[in-house]
């Protein structure tokens, strides 16, 4: 993995690393090796990608012999509680297991299974993963070319979501127990909480997109459905930030919740619905025992509301905007002919109707009427053929007048219930439809609050993902601070200078391990004190310095140098903030400045590069 963030895109290539990293986990049930994990990372962080993480996903499952081997010849079932133990450490209850072999997953393919998997995690599951991953991405960047199959499915194998799970797991990068892999116990836990920062910071960024859709889809859906409260986004698209665009979301689910629907969940709103139903059929059979007529006049009521229900009244805003700009087609005179002939065929007399903004209004109400006939409006459509000002007056009044007509029938099939034959009231008509909305509007709540459980559900996996972020961070973090040898470099100015304690084995580290270009001098104790780089990392020992600067130096791979100073006599590390070639960097003073995109420490009491050594992006003082 690429913990440090140097290069310009590297927060895409983190977060890409991390679900890189899910593939091997849920999959093979393993960390990725170096050369693998690099490999898909720049096939999917290319100038021009060469492919998708959906491809990735179904390149494991069809393509890779790994997987071929591991899976062939196993059920859905065998499948399904293979991945689930993969990820969680643990098969899945009866229940789901059934839905994803025999139910409503059962139709999700076998590349598509973790992404599910991974968007129905609770808050535990959640951990779980972000754990494992982050366990995965450590032991991914320490191993190196020591990577060993077996301590890959080891090391993560008792990972849960307890921090004292990934502590013991991050432990086996110092006590001997993997493969070629021994770095000391504080630059584990240095490259553990670097490698949360990361990941957490690579949530923030990556997620915006995921969130942002889920946040339109309820101002779409609640500007639509009458019984959500209508939301709206405050910001631009691109003026949020993780912790923004999350706020608004939530508070935004709960305001829709909160409308029509009271607050209440799918639950209690199907046991109002149920309550509703109930009284609906006991209001029919008293109806039925006291109105003769009552099936007829039931029917007919249903009938209608349900046509009425299909209809909608077109916004007023909308509307007058359209009439707007038929009125400016009409007020021009090189129209008269044209608007002339739709007014006669329409029936408006120009000496009573006499602006052209009244007229266009005439001609929408015209059209809209529920008595006018199709042949009339037809006659308009064709006196404004091919008249564009016209187009968006016609559709709307089109659905205005569907609408009224359905109105208009509802309402006579809404009076033939309430009311005899006499004109008195009908008690039990009026009882019966009085039920049959609130049984109508019952159920509308529960489909209103079901669909908003979709988005609260994707809202909430986000969320319960990021939390498994930030507690990780956390749990990291607090090591760190708790761990007394592993200490910042550079003050509040970015000078860099201090001691290690006698007989302790400090780690001195750039804060978020990003290389700056402070300068300064440090004393690292033989044998023990020791600088940690980061990741990416590699020693140039071919490289030579001049009065003109450093020679040889690769200006694609971050670097690091060790140069002899002249005046001192001791020896520094020039250490490139970022890839560079040849740097300006001299023999004559061994001093930078910003431009050189270098970092120089003088390593007090170090006289001879053969007393340095670097490795795993850690520079030592060797005894």
């Amino acid at each position: 993995m690429s913990i440090s963030t140097h290069i310009g895109d590297e927060n895409v290539i983190a977060i890409t690393t991390a679900q890189i990293q899910q593939l091997y986990v849920a999959y093979l049930g393993r960390a990725a090796d170096k050369a693998g994990l690099d490999y898909w990372s720049q096939q999917l962080n290319a100038e021009k990608p060469v492919l998708t993480l959906e491809n990735l996903r179904a390149n494991f499952v069809n393509e890779q012999p790994e997987y071929v081997n591991a899976y062939a010849g196993l059920s859905r079932s065998d499948t399904v509680v293979k991945i689930y133990n993969n990820l969680f450490g643990r098969a899945p209850d009866a229940a789901g297991l059934a839905y994803w072999t025999t139910g409503g997953g059962a139709t999700v393919n076998a590349d598509q299974l973790l992404t599910a998997f991974v968007a129905g995690a609770g808050a535990t599951d959640a951990k779980i993963i972000a754990n494992k991953v982050l366990v995965a991405e450590v032991y991914t960047s320490t191993a190196g070319a020591n990577y060993a199959a077996a301590d890959a499915k080891s090391i993560i194998s008792g990972v849960d979501d307890t921090a004292l799970s990934v502590t013991k797991a991050v432990g086996h990068l110092s006590d001997g127990t993997l493969s070629g892999i021994a770095i000391p116990q504080s630059v584990a836990t240095l490259k553990l909480a670097l490698a949360a920062d990361a990941a957490k910071t690579a949530f923030e960024t990556t997620k915006v997109a995921d969130v942002l859709a889920l946040e339109k889809q309820l101002v779409t859906l609640t500007v639509a459905n009458a019984q959500l409260a209508d939301q709206g986004q405050a910001l631009a698209d691109d003026a949020y930030t993780y912790t923004t665009l999350t706020g608004e979301l939530a508070g935004d689910l709960t305001a829709a919740r909160g409308g029509a629907l009271g607050g209440k969940t799918t639950l209690q709103l199907t046991g109002d619905a149920t309550v509703a139903a109930a009284d609906l059929v006991a209001a029919r059979a008293a109806l039925i025992a006291k109105d003769s007529a009552s099936i007829d006049k039931i029917t007919a009521y249903e009938k209608a509301a349900v046509a009425l229900a299909a209809t909608s009244k077109v916004v007023k805003a909308d509307a007058d905007q359209a009439v707007g700009t038929l009125a400016a087609y009409g007020a021009n005179a090189a129209n008269a002919t044209v608007w002339n002939k739709a007014l006669a065929d329409a029936g408006i007399d120009k000496g009573v109707v006499t602006t052209a903004a009244a007229q266009a209004q005439a001609i929408y109400d015209f059209l809209a009427n529920k008595a006018t006939s199709a042949t009339d409006v037809a006659k308009i459509a064709t006196d404004f053929s091919g008249v564009t000002n016209f187009t968006t007056v016609g559709t709307l009044a089109a659905k205005d007048q569907a609408y009224n007509k359905a109105f208009d029938a509802f309402t006579k099939a809404d009076t033939a219930v309430k009311v005899n034959a006499d004109l008195t009231a009908n008690v039990e008509g009026t009882t019966w439809a009085n039920d049959y909305q609130a049984d109508a509007t019952a159920k509308a709540k529960v489909d209103a609050s079901k669909s908003l459980d979709a988005l609260e559900g994707s809202y909430k996996a986000i969320a319960d993902a990021y939390d498994a972020a930030v507690a990780a961070n956390k749990a990291a973090g607090e090591k760190v601070t708790a761990e007394t040898t592993l200490k910042v470099l550079g003050d509040t100015l970015g000078v860099i200078s201090g001691t290690g304690v006698a007989d302790k084995s400090d780690v001195f580290y750039f804060a978020k391990g990003n290389v700056t270009s402070s300068d300064g001098a440090l004393t690292l104790e033989a044998g023990k004190d020791s600088i940690y780089l980061g990741e990416g990392y590699t020693l140039n020992k071919t490289a030579t310095i001049d009065a003109t600067g450093i020679h040889g130096a690769n200006n694609s791979a971050l670097e690091v140098f060790f140069f002899k100073d002249a005046v001192s006599g001791n020896v520094k590390a020039v250490i490139e903030t970022a890839a560079e070639g040849n740097t300006t960097v001299t023999n004559a003073t061994l001093a930078a400045n910003p431009a050189d995109k270098v970092s120089i420490i003088e390593l007090v009491g170090v006289t001879d590069v053969s007393q340095v050594s670097f490795a795993n992006g850690v520079i030592s003082h060797v005894a």
